[in-house]
């Protein structure tokens, strides 16, 4: 069972997403954190239009666009408590809300919009690997799956966009 913090510092292993900002519940999503079923369809709907929402208005703040070569995601060291902040990619992002609509909500078509909206934020190897093995995994389509591993396949440029799918295929 997944545990994480809430805002007084006690440990939980729930919470009522209802009850918590749309940026709360996307940082969530983003952790593996994410489980709506406290809610019923209709309010668990809503939570995730909020995030979708959220996500759509607030993408600035809370990723970091990826720029051609660029190797790494920003990574901050916060010295008082032991804590290391990632600033993820947009992409990335875009993907769990994905899978959490498959995992929580069962609607492949709402998955379907955000996975297209992941694939026009895809902006390297990594990104469209991971969007491919997610769209198999969650939506079963292989059909988009090898289109997108074609699409990673034609812009790798060096050894580590290799092994960013080699990875991802060794997982599968």
């Amino acid at each position: 069972m997944w545990r994480k913090r809430n805002s007084e510092g006690t440990w939980v292993e729930k919470v009522n997403q209802m009850e918590q900002s749309a940026e709360v519940n996307l940082h969530d999503m983003v952790i593996g954190f994410f489980c709506g079923n406290l809610l019923n369809k209709e309010n668990l709907r809503k939570v995730i239009m909020d995030v979708i929402e959220f996500a759509d208005s607030h993408r600035d703040t809370f990723c970091s666009e990826k720029i051609e070569d660029k190797e790494e995601i920003t990574q901050v060291k916060v010295e008082d408590d032991n804590t290391t902040i990632v600033s993820l990619s947009t992409c990335f992002v875009y993907l769990r809300i994905a899978e959490t609509i498959v995992e929580e909500l069962g609607d492949l078509e709402l998955a379907r919009q955000v996975y297209k909206k992941c694939e026009d934020l895809a902006v390297d190897v990594a990104d469209l690997s991971d969007l491919a093995d997610s769209v198999y995994q969650f939506l079963k389509d292989e059909k988009w799956y090898d289109v997108l591993k074609t699409k990673a396949n034609s812009i790798v440029k060096n050894y580590a966009d290799v092994l960013a799918i080699h990875m991802d295929l060794n997982d599968n």
